[in-house]
């Protein structure tokens, strides 16, 4: 098989799970690039998390793109520029935060389509949610309280539920949003309808001109889920979850901090 386009997922595949690349994987990488494999990164986190290390990692090549928050935000980060938008409104935004008053134990984060600012609703920096995803932004925080009269007008590529509990996520199923929940089944993560990791690698192929039988995608999560499917050449690392284990056509038995993505590019592309 021939692998034009090689999809990445950062966390818990590509990257430490919240840290930074899993030091085996730079090297395969770079290698692929230089051999004319389009690279692409496709990730829950955001654009300019400090972890992502693009650049320094070597991977500035042609079409240095990321698809950050699921998809939402195709970003070139060599030309520091947004590709393509895909946004939650805020009229859609403001039916969220109104049902998170219902749900006072469940925490919320929407990042702004602006790259630079967080909309959040608990104004304390010691909750789960503070803890896990503070680290991946660098930009301003907006507490919900104090802008709540903006919503509106604002548009947020993500949104993040943290302590999510059966009953948040079945008022969720009445709402219209894409989403996909975590490992833990206790993080939410939403985004516009349709709007997932498999619409960006659909519309980066297309710019490409690349077909999904020359597509290689490799994840763990169930965010990565419609880009496994997606793909002819969708990959299962031992970590992946049992669902992306069940639709992949590959696996590899190394887990994300074993180099599974090494694993993979070193078998199925560089043919090693």
């Amino acid at each position: 098989m021939e692998i034009k386009l090689l999809v990445l997922d950062m966390d818990g595949t590509t990257y430490y799970k919240g840290g930074e690349i899993v030091p085996a994987n730079v090297k395969p990488i770079q290698t692929a690039l230089k051999q004319g494999v389009e690279v692409v990164i496709v990730t829950g986190r955001p654009a300019l998390a400090p972890q992502n290390k693009l650049v320094e990692n070597g991977f500035a090549f042609q079409n240095a793109i990321i698809a950050a928050c699921n998809g939402a935000c195709i970003y070139d980060f060599v030309e520091d520029k947004l590709l393509k938008s895909s946004s939650i409104q805020g009229d859609q935004a403001q039916v969220l935060f109104d049902l998170i008053t219902k749900f006072p134990e469940v925490e919320l984060w929407g990042y702004v389509d602006n790259l630079t600012q967080v909309v959040h609703t608990r104004n304390d920096h010691h909750t789960s949610g503070w803890e896990f995803e503070s680290h991946f932004f660098q930009g301003e925080y907006l507490w919900y309280q104090n802008v709540k009269s903006q919503i509106n007008q604002m548009q947020f590529f993500k949104f993040l539920a943290f302590n999510v509990s059966q009953e948040f996520l079945q008022a969720m199923q009445e709402l219209n949003f894409e989403t996909a929940l975590s490992a833990s089944d206790q993080t939410l993560e939403i985004n516009a309808q349709g709007i997932n990791k498999a619409f960006a690698v659909k519309w980066i192929a297309q710019q490409l001109n690349i077909t999904p039988d020359q597509i290689m995608s490799i994840g763990d999560g169930m965010n990565d889920l419609p880009m496994i499917e997606y793909a002819s050449h969708g990959v299962a690392l031992k970590n992946s979850v049992a669902a992306v284990q069940k639709a992949a056509a590959i696996h590899i038995d190394k887990t994300n901090v074993e180099g599974g993505v090494a694993e993979a590019i070193n078998q199925y592309i560089l043919k090693k």
